[in-house]
This record gives C-alpha cells, structure tokens and sequence, in this order.
C-alpha cells in the first residue's frame, strides 16, 4: 500500500509537473505573440538668460516658483515687488535673469505594441512645476504625462490618463521647440489634460479627435463639470499640416481660472467661468532646409473678469463678467548646415482684462495706479548649433517684448524697489539641452 501511495503521488507530481509546462508555454507563445517593445527617453536642458533691464538680483529663499512669477491660490496675487527680483516678466520657462539654471529633467517610459501603448513621462526641475501646476508631488517632481491607448482598429485610437495638451503650436519639451523661449500663446494655454478622448483616422491626411477632460491644468476636476476637447487635423499637400483645435467647459476655481473675487463660493454656486478656446496651428515644409509655422489663438468666457478691463484704475469694481484674449505668431526657421540654423518668432498677444497669467504677473510686477494694457508683442531669434548627430544643441538667443504700456520695470533695487517704468524688454542668453 505505501509502494501504491508513492506511485500515485509520483503521477499527481508528473502531471501537475506537465500542466504546467503546458500553460507555460501558453504564456510565452503570447508573449511572444504580443511582442511588446520598451522605451527609455528623455533630456535636460540648462539656460543662462540676462534682463538688460537689470532687475534686482535676489537669493532663492526656497519659497514657491508659479508661473509669471505669480503667488498665491484662487485668484490670490501678490504685489511685492520682490517677488520679481531676478525674473523676467512675460517669460514662462526661462525666468531667471543673471544667474544659471537647470530647466527640466525628462524621462520617459513607453511599452507599445502593435495594439497598446502604456506611457510614464516624469519630470523634475523648476519648470516641472511651473508646466504641471496642480499636479505636483513637492521638490519639483512632476507627472508630466501617464496615459494608456489601445487601438481597436487601424483608423481608432482610445486614450485614458493623463497627456500633454493638443492645443498651441510649441511643447513644454525643449528639444522640440526651435526657440528655447517659449511664446506668449503657449504660456497662457493649457499645458495638459486628465480624461479620455478618441482619435480617428479618416485617411492619413484627415483625422478627427474628440474627448472629455477634467478641465485644464489639473490632477483632478475642480466641480461636478467636465471640458469638451477637439482637434480637426488635415494635410491639404505634402509637408502642410493643419490642426485645429478646441477646448470647453465650466472651469470654476480650476488652476487656470480661479473665480475671481469669490474663490471659496461652494461648487453649487450660480457662478460660473465657462470658458472656450480655439486654436488654429499649421506647419509648412516647404523643403528640408527651411520651415514655416503658424499659431493663432481667441479664448472668452463669462465670470473671468470685473467688468472694468485691467487697464482701468480699479479693476476690480464693478461685477464679474465677458472676456477674451488670445493672439498669433508667426514662425520660421532656416537649416544652413547640419551643424547650424536660424529660426524666428514675431509674436502679438492680447489680454486686456487680466485673466490669463502674463497680464496678472506685469500688473503685480509694479504698484501704483497705472495697470498693464494687456497687450505684448515679443520678436525672438533663435540659432541652433547641433553637436553629436543632434542630441546635444546650443541654442543662443535674443528676446524683444514691447508693451502696450509701461508694463515692465528696469533698475529694480533695494533703494528703487519699485524701479523705472518701461514698455521695453531685451533679453539675451544661451540654452544647452542634451536628449537621448
């Protein structure tokens, strides 16, 4: 009876042994079958900028960086002009004037196969949180990016998580931009969305996405309301592309657009900021060496601002009510060498009621009566030296903003913490930003 016991067991062993064999190599055949690839990539980038308006040089007391040099939550901004010291007003990634500063440090994880893509896009820097405001886990790291898409046909494409926005013609990666400052468009329209949305290829020069969003700019939805997303992409000929863009919804003491004057009204509150963008972006190649883009932009809403536009004495009188901003920029570059090119941009942005950030960073940038118009106009010439087949590139570059008013300030110090009054600002500097 023991023999017969032991035999038993040795053919239980045997085929549970055999089983699993079996569903193992179930698994690898699919494994196989599924063929799944991972991608590590990423950069970091370094920039020297000079303010030849020369604003005072303070230390860094560790306080919070936020966009323009904005302080505060819902609305709340602050007026010491210190806050402004060693920045540089209208820029939105390159702030920092006469010193060295780390930009962005990128890595991305990408697992793809021929039906699914799983992306991780983390950042850490200074600019991780000024591009990923709200979603922030402290010392400057960020989710920049974490989505998933499954493909359920050749022509449709499912996304849920969190991506980078479809909106504006610029990125918040350098290596993807020809100038190293970013415009005046991209830094007062969204940087990023959390939701889901559909993309469907017509034909590779038609394509249709559609989606909804918690809003712009953040982890989670600031009300019960969500956004509506759209983009229309067309190819007329080769190397002329053309996106137009949109966004939509009630956004409600979101990070974008804090109700003003009432940021604590609860979320059943008959206020509302229903706001709407379009965007219109297009690129030309006319060849392999020279390279035309545009960017247009017109946003309004209702609730984003007092009655009174911001170039009034008080803007803040009156009741909440319509406005809208937006602009156009025009780009080009020129590709001379392998090793050298010239790119462009001449720029024109509006934003007279003070709801987006440039216009509520000039106005606290001085004190006084006199608020900012609102409106900019920047001109940027860029050059491009490429070392290391193009992972390494040094970017020198010379900025001009003028302002509709005297919306910035030279001279700033300790004795004049006020400074001189100016519509002008010129800037110069140099980026090195290394991807792989």
């Amino acid at each position: 009876m023991k023999k017969l016991g032991l035999f038993t067991l040795a053919i239980i062993i045997f085929s549970a042994f055999n089983n699993l064999q079996a569903q193992t190599a179930s698994k690898v055949t699919l494994a196989e079958s599924s063929k799944g690839k991972l991608t590590v990539s990423g950069y970091v980038d370094v920039y020297y900028t000079y303010n030849y308006n020369k604003p005072e040089f303070t230390p860094n007391t560790g306080g919070n960086t936020t966009l323009g040099g904005i302080t505060g939550t819902n609305g709340t901004l602050s007026t010491q002009p210190n806050n402004f010291s060693n920045q540089n007003p209208g820029h939105i990634f390159d702030i920092k004037s006469n010193q060295f500063s780390l930009g962005l440090l990128q890595t991305k994880f990408a697992y793809t196969t021929d039906k699914s893509e799983v992306v991780m896009d983390l950042t850490y820097g200074p600019n991780a949180e000024l591009g990923q405001f709200g979603n922030v886990f402290g010392t400057m790291m960020a989710i920049k990016q974490a989505y998933m898409s499954y493909k359920f046909t050749d022509k449709l494409t499912v996304t849920a998580g969190q991506w980078g926005t479809h909106v504006g013609y610029e990125y918040i990666d350098a290596p993807l931009n020809y100038n190293y400052s970013l415009s005046y468009l991209f830094g007062n329209g969204p940087f990023y969305h959390t939701g889901v949305k559909a993309s469907y290829a017509f034909s590779d020069n038609v394509g249709l996405m559609a989606g909804i969003v918690n809003g712009w700019d953040g982890e989670f939805a600031f009300n019960k309301h969500k956004s509506a997303i759209a983009q229309l992409y067309l190819k007329p000929t080769d190397g002329f592309n053309i996106w137009i863009n949109y966004i939509g919804g009630d956004q409600k003491n979101g990070e974008s657009f804090p109700t003003l004057g009432s940021p604590n009204a609860p979320l059943a509150d008959t206020i509302t900021t229903v706001t709407h963008l379009f965007d219109l972006t297009t690129t030309y190649q006319v060849t392999d060496k020279l390279k035309f883009g545009l960017n247009a932009a017109h946003g309004f809403g209702n609730h984003l601002a007092y009655t009174h536009p911001i170039e009034q004495t008080t803007p803040q009188s009156g009741s909440l009510g319509y406005a809208q901003w937006g602009g156009i920029a025009g780009y080009c570059d020129y590709r001379f060498s392998s090793f050298f090119g010239l790119g462009v941009r001449a720029e024109h942005y509006e934003d007279k009621y003070g709801v987006r950030y440039v216009a509520q960073a000039v106005t606290n940038y001085r004190t006084g009566s006199t608020m900012g118009a609102g409106t900019f106009n920047e001109f940027t010439l860029t050059g491009d030296l490429r070392f290391m087949d193009g992972h390494f590139n040094l970017k020198p570059e010379i900025r001009v903003d003028v302002a509709g008013q005297n919306s910035f300030r030279k001279n700033v110090s300790n004795s004049n913490p006020t400074g001189t009054a100016t519509n002008l600002q010129i800037t110069s500097g140099i980026a090195a930003i290394y991807a792989f």
